[in-house]
């Protein structure tokens, strides 16, 4: 089957599309990045605090890791603790109104001369 003239346009065109995006990108000059070369950093590396303990000094496994058993006491005495709790029957006095405007005022005080005692 013969292509149209519609198909051949398409083509034509595509294809002068595509010539022209590779003639573009022949154009841009891209900057030259120097990969094997030094960094801004090579300085600051060679500076490096000797303290600093290389990674090759790290034990492969910790050594400072309590045991199974001194968890599973700590856990047991933290259960223990836990269990041994009791909510106290005391029912306590809500002051009165007068208790605690004096109260308020009194911590107000103590807030003042704390502020006054700030050297700004």
């Amino acid at each position: 089957m013969p292509l149209t003239f519609i198909q051949t346009f398409k083509v034509a065109s595509l294809s002068l599309a595509g010539l022209a995006g590779l003639s573009a990108c022949g154009s841009v000059n891209a900057p030259k990045i120097d990969l094997m070369g030094g960094s801004a950093f090579d300085e600051d590396v060679q500076n490096i605090d000797s303290s600093i303990p290389s990674v090759d000094e790290a034990p492969e496994v910790p050594n400072d890791i309590r045991s199974d058993a001194s968890w599973d006491e700590s856990a047991k005495t933290m259960i223990t603790v836990r269990d041994g709790f009791s909510v106290p029957d005391k029912e306590y006095e809500t002051p009165s109104e007068q208790a605690l405007i004096a109260t308020f005022e009194e911590l107000k005080n103590q807030a003042q001369a704390y502020k006054a005692d700030d050297p700004k």
